[in-house]
């Protein structure tokens, strides 16, 4: 399991008897303590052999929230032999860590109660897609079923779940690349996303700053990870030293934590080889001699969908909150697919631009895209070419 979060037993017993009940139209299923479990069920409008899943959609207004993700367990028609469709609705305006809960989770859902038991599975982000008849009927969902078998004659507006979710990773990752994510553009704050900056107890505090990210908690250990690359932002150091610290999230509490412990007189050309490869990562490395900090963050393209979405747009917030709460001045930001794309002299090359003088201190960074190998300064020019990552 992708998420970690299983069926409830009672969430079995519930979706056996919607099974066995051909009057029953909708099965709503949600998270809810760390377990998926049912809501109650909704049953078709009328009985008539006639009715079917486009004419029924009405019915499953009112257990919509244009923010708040729900499964979706339809049948077709009100008939013995009707076939099953497993919807994911995870709406746009959803709080992330939540579109990532779900989006990760709704595998195991399927799995759980049988894949054999549903003739399809789809993938909404809109309330109104939901129950618009128009959205399912030019799909084939009119009279007992997809047409031409499972997924087939699908239109862009029922992509598969893998492509959703490919699409949703991207999305958050250019969002966060771009200082957008987690922002509540709707203005339905009453949502449980928080924003922003934090407190020195690693609790955030809501509201501060729309553009550092999602927030996140974090750990006493990562703060003293904080606290020592701060103390290593010394320009009379030795130019030949450095210190690495590199932090991680705990996904299943969703907190940052430090990886290890400060690693001293690591010089920048073996950096890369001190990252993990095998999980995303977060590392701050405080050259000698530079006053501020390399913000580099990894994501190998083996890592699950939730580690990507929540990794993708809490690095922002990660980068804010060191500079407020800690001083910690990140000059440059580093994203890389693996460390291999920041061998050779890609990291030397950075320092000694740094050395030079050529980024301020500013707190933001300036943004260098994965396997991308030049960087441009926000307000200035364009920073010389650097050789491109490892494909």
């Amino acid at each position: 399991m992708q998420s970690g979060i299983s069926a409830s037993a009672d969430l079995h017993d519930a979706f056996a008897s919607f099974a066995a009940d051909s009057t029953l139209f909708a099965f709503p299923v949600t998270i809810s303590s760390e377990s998926l479990s049912s809501l109650p069920a909704i049953p078709f409008p009328n009985s008539s052999p006639s009715t079917t899943l486009t004419s029924s959609l009405s019915s499953l207004e009112p257990i919509l929230s244009p923010t708040v993700p729900l499964y979706l367990l339809l049948r077709t028609s009100p008939t013995p032999t009707a076939q099953l469709i497993a919807a994911t609705y995870i709406p746009s305006r959803a709080p992330v860590r939540q579109k990532t809960l779900f989006a990760s989770t709704r595998a195991t859902l399927v799995r759980e109660l049988g894949s054999e038991k549903f003739a399809d599975t789809v993938f909404l982000t809109e309330k109104e897609e939901v129950l618009d008849p128009k959205t399912w009927a030019d799909s084939g969902y009119t009279s007992g079923g997809p047409s031409g078998g499972s997924g087939g004659g699908r239109d862009t507006a029922l992509l598969s779940v893998e492509e959703r979710e490919l699409q949703a990773v991207k999305r958050a990752e250019e969002e966060a690349r771009h200082g957008t994510a987690g922002r509540d553009l709707m203005n339905e704050g009453g949502s449980g996303a928080a924003f922003g900056g934090g407190s020195r107890d690693g609790t955030p505090s809501a509201g501060a700053g729309g553009r550092s990210g999602v927030s996140m908690k974090i750990s006493e250990d990562a703060r003293q990870g904080l606290a020592a690359a701060k103390a290593a932002q010394d320009p009379s150091g030795d130019s030949g030293s450095g210190v690495l610290v590199q932090f991680g999230i705990d996904i299943a509490n969703e907190t940052i934590t430090q990886v290890g412990s400060p690693q001293s007189n690591i010089a920048a050309r073996v950096v890369h080889a001190r990252i993990p490869g095998d999980r995303p990562s977060y590392s701050l490395y405080v050259p000698g001699g530079v006053q501020g900090a390399l913000f580099i963050y990894v994501c190998p393209g083996t890592s699950k969908v939730k580690e990507r979405m929540l990794y993708a747009s809490s690095g922002r917030f990660f980068v804010h909150y060191a500079k407020t709460e800690f001083g910690v001045d990140v000059v440059k930001r580093l994203e890389a697919s693996e460390p291999a794309d920041l061998d050779g002299e890609r990291v030397p090359e950075e320092v000694a631009a740094l050395s030079g003088g050529g980024a301020g201190g500013n707190g933001g960074g300036v943004d260098s895209a994965p396997g991308s190998g030049t960087a441009t300064p926000r307000g200035e020019g364009f920073a010389r070419p650097k050789r491109p990552g490892k494909r």
